[in-house]
């Protein structure tokens, strides 16, 4: 894996604070939009819940929900 992952909904506006908090601070990530078929079986796949976006991946963990994904951003930063 390239980057890690954030699966995400592109209209929503809590997952951009994310995106833009990662954008800001030179974080790459792989942005995954969950209303598309693909990522969001992926998501699906490894437990996740599209309604509990953002989810943050990193081939290891999945963090779940903007607080904790917000949290691990800051370690990145």
């Amino acid at each position: 894996m390239d980057k890690p992952i954030l699966y995400y909904w592109a209209p929503c506006p809590t997952c951009s604070i994310a995106t833009h908090y990662a954008a800001e601070h030179g974080i790459e990530l792989d942005l995954r939009d969950v209303e598309l078929e693909g990522p969001y079986n992926e998501l699906l796949a490894l437990g996740g819940d599209a309604n509990k976006i953002p989810y943050f991946y990193d081939g290891e963990q999945l963090i779940e929900g903007n607080d904790a994904v917000m949290e691990h951003l800051k370690t990145l930063a």
